[in-house]
This record gives C-alpha cells, sequence and structure tokens, in this order.
C-alpha cells in the first residue's frame, strides 16, 4: 500500500486532520517494533512496516512522518494493546536511542534542567498531545492535553510511553529513584490495572481523572546529573545538528503552524502566509488539501493549543481568551473552544 494511501484511508488520518508532513520522533516506533519483536511478533511487525512503507533506513533517521507514526501506533494498539503495554515498552528506552537530544539530556546538572530539553523538544515535533507543566514550591506536574481527540487507548497508550519514558530516563542519567507524588489517568482503570501501575511507579494511582498527568516531586527535579555522555560543548554541536536536519525536513504544515503561533491574537490571512512561503494562496490550499487538512484546521488547532495553555497559566477569562485569540466576543469563542474540545473552558479553568 502507497504512504498517500494509507494516509488517506487510516484511522490516525480520521481521528486527526491537522497533523499533515509533520514529523515525530522514530525512536518510539523503533523501540515499539524491537518490543514487539522480542515478544515473538517479528513478523507481524515486518508486515506492518510493509504496509507503512518504512524502511530501515527511514526508522534509524531521527524522524519520520507523524501520520505515518500515529497510523503504525493504532495498529499496535488494536493488535496488542493492555493496560500498561506503554509501560513495559518505555522501560526498554536508553539515553543513547534518542540521539543528540539525548546527549544533550546526559550533559546538563540537574534533571529539572534535562527535563527543559526534553519538553523543549517535544514542543519542536508534531506531536499528538500538548504537554502543560504546572510547577508549585513542592511539586512538578506534567500533564498531557488531548488536543485531537485521540482514541482513549491511543491516548492511555502515550500518556504510559511518556511517564514511563520520562522516570526510566531520569533514573538512568542521575543515578537515583525519581520520586513520584501520584499519576492519574483519565480512563477507568481495573484493580489489577492499578495495582501493577502503582508497583511500577511506586505511588497511589488515580483513575477517571479529567487529565492523564503525573505529579513528580520538585527534590527529584534537583538530582544531578551523573551519566555524561559528553561534555557540554560537544552536546550542544549535536544539538545545533538535530535541530538543523529537524528545521531542513521541515514541511509546509510545520512552517504554518509556525507562522501562526508567532502571531497569536493578530493571524495572517492565507494569502499572506502562502506569500511568506513562496507560493500562491491556491497551491498552499490544494497541498494542504492533499495532506488531509486545511488552513482553518490548522488555525484552530492553534487557537485550541494557546487556549488552554493561557487558561491553564493564567486562569484568563473569556473576554480576555478572545481578545488575545482574536474574536470578536466571548460567545463566539466559547462556541469554538467547545467544538474544538467537547468541553467548556471552565472544564480546564477548574482544574488549574
Amino acid at each position: 500500500m502507497k504512504p498517500e494511501i494509507a494516509h488517506q484511508a487510516s484511522v490516525a488520518h480520521k481521528q486527526i486532520t491537522s497533523l499533515g508532513d509533520q514529523n515525530y520522533p522514530s525512536f518510539e516506533l523503533r523501540a515499539v517494533f524491537a518490543y514487539l519483536s522480542a515478544q515473538g511478533h517479528g513478523q507481524w511487525c515486518q508486515q506492518l512496516r510493509s504496509q507503512l512503507a518504512l524502511s530501515d533506513h527511514d526508522l534509524q533517521r531521527p524522524f519520520v512522518p507523524s501520520h505515518i507514526a500515529l497510523e503504525g501506533l493504532n495498529r499496535v494498539i488494536e493488535k496488542f494493546y493492555e493496560p500498561g503495554l506503554g509501560c513495559d515498552i518505555a522501560q526498554t528506552y536508553s539515553l543513547s536511542e534518542l540521539g543528540a537530544i539525548g546527549v544533550c539530556m546526559g550533559s546538563v546538572a540537574t534533571l529539572g534542567e534535562a527535563m527543559d530539553i526534553s519538553q523543549t523538544y517535544y514542543e519542536l515535533l508534531g506531536s499528538f498531545t500538548d504537554i502543560v507543566n504546572i510547577v508549585d514550591e513542592h511539586s512538578f506536574t506534567n500533564r498531557l492535553v488531548d488536543v485531537a481527540k485521540l482514541d482513549p487507548r491511543v491516548l492511555q497508550f502515550l500518556f504510559e510511553l511518556t511517564v514511563t519514558g520520562m522516570i526510566k530516563l531520569g533514573e538512568e542519567i542521575s543515578g537515583q529513584r525519581v520520586n513520584i507524588f501520584c499519576v492519574r489517568f483519565s480512563a477507568s482503570l481495573s484493580e489489577a490495572a492499578k495495582a501493577r501501575f502503582s508497583a511500577l511507579f511506586h505511588c497511589p494511582i488515580e483513575d477517571n481523572c479529567k487529565f492523564n498527568e503525573c505529579v513528580i516531586d520538585m527534590k527529584s527535579m534537583a538530582l544531578r546529573v551523573t551519566h555524561n555522555l559528553y561534555p557540554p560543548q560537544e552536546a550542544a554541536v549535536n544539538l545545533k545538528s538535530l535541530l538543523d536536519e529537524l528545521h531542513e525536513e521541515q514541511g509546509l504544515v510545520d512552517n504554518i503552524d509556525i507562522i501562526l503561533k508567532c502571531s497569536a491574537g493578530d493571524f495572517p490571512d492565507p494569502d499572506m502566509i502562502s506569500n511568506a512561503l513562496g507560493m500562491s494562496g491556491r497551491t498552499m490550499r490544494r497541498r494542504l488539501s492533499k495532506m488531509g487538512t486545511s488552513f482553518t484546521a490548522l488555525i484552530d488547532k492553534v487557537r485550541c493549543q494557546l487556549a488552554i495553555n493561557l487558561i491553564q497559566h493564567q486562569n484568563l477569562s473569556n473576554e480576555a481568551l478572545a481578545n488575545e485569540l482574536g474574536y470578536s466576543d466571548a460567545a463566539n469563542f466559547y462556541n469554538a473552544f467547545k467544538k474544538w474540545t467537547g468541553n467548556t473552558p471552565s472544564f480546564y479553568r477548574i482544574n488549574k
């Protein structure tokens, strides 16, 4: 099956129409395929890779197209998912598998600084969820916000990968256990699943929560990094190389996304953006349509991301949010927000 056909027909394409030609870190897919192959499912993985047109060379590159990554994860979840699968896979992560970004994470002074690098890296990629970090005197909360209305099992799987990977890599670079106060799941969990997660994370587990989030002891963020792969100067060179490669591979959706995020509250119209990108408005619309998205879908996604961040970090009123995001009044913003997320702004504000 050709990638274009797989893209158009896939569950992933139906779930999120704003990925377009954005990128996704290939190490995650490598880890998924390696784990499943070790469990005796190598032939199935090979068949899936063939259907996704993913060669060995593609998987060794830093990034793969996001729509292909999401299609692959969907297929894996449909076939194999049970609570904890993402945790099992993420426990195989190692800093060396992350390439240049792993080098940089292992070349800073504290776990908190390493976390800052990983969060910056996360935001540079075409990811399937947004991350909101909430910090107070005693805790660091890493919250996943589902702006794409993913299938609940996909969302839980990604959350398991994120939390377990964060803890695994944190312990690798610090040589000490990362203290977790609590892990909250939006899904309903069986008692067996709760017990398994509690044993893995060494903390209480809550389910049926409004968000998937991990609450970390701030003392752990001050842990010293002891696993230095390279000196800081060499790490900086590696990170620059990674970012240069990302920018070279940046697609149309990435470029539009960057322009929109830098223009919050005063968004340029499609023709202004197409001119800035050196193409006609008609060409830009046609290219976006072939990827299953549109300028309207992209600007709605950016507005949704910005709105959630403004609510959770600044607790702005609907009137202020409407003004920040270029709406004529609070009612129009409220209706748009509910359409994007399926929830009202208060859903996010109450749970700040």
